[in-house]
């Protein structure tokens, strides 16, 4: 089987995380699973007593999960709001300024399926769901093209292209 491309999705930024894991994890060394608390002290992440420079726990099989508390959705439209959810994959905790962020790492395809479930209705015909399933796969797996071209060559990335008397700007990531 060809090795597919993982994805990795900023989901919350707090001072503290909350989150069970739901299922086996693996993280630094041991294999944990139940109610998990992260909180940023001193420019690191402190779980268990510990303090970290990061954490990466790994889901130990496929139908491993992790569910986060108090993720905010919606951010800045008028229907903002905190509710728990459900991930897949894998959760790498980071320091970020003075909070923690957590990240879902998972498979392109599993990321996809969150997309068009979160994006569209579910009323929606069958032939939309097709459509968007393919738009938001060639985007996805062009941008990740378009990132390790530019990792590789070390450019770096512009949306805008001047020439005189013109100006070109296209929005594909922002």
């Amino acid at each position: 089987m060809a090795n597919i491309p993982q994805v990795t999705v900023g989901i919350m930024c707090e001072p503290q995380i909350d989150f069970t894991l739901n299922g086996d994890y693996k993280v630094a060394g041991a294999v944990v699973s139940g109610a998990q608390k992260v909180e940023y002290s001193d420019g690191k992440v402190l779980w268990n007593g510990k303090l970290s420079d990061e954490l990466l726990f790994e889901s130990a099989d496929e139908k491993s999960s992790f569910t986060l508390y108090d993720v905010t959705i919606g951010v800045n439209f008028h229907w903002q709001r905190k509710e728990d959810q459900v991930f897949s994959g894998s959760l790498r905790i980071i320091v970020e300024g003075d909070k923690i962020t957590a990240i879902n790492i998972l498979s392109v395809e599993d990321y996809l399926l969150s997309v068009i479930s979160s994006e569209m209705s579910a009323t929606a015909s069958l032939e939309l769901l097709k459509a968007h399933a393919v738009i938001s796969r060639s985007w996805l797996l062009s941008q990740i093209v378009k990132r390790q071209k530019i990792d590789d060559e070390g450019e770096k990335y512009s949306t805008v292209e001047e020439k005189e008397g013109e100006v070109i700007r296209w929005w594909d990531r922002e």
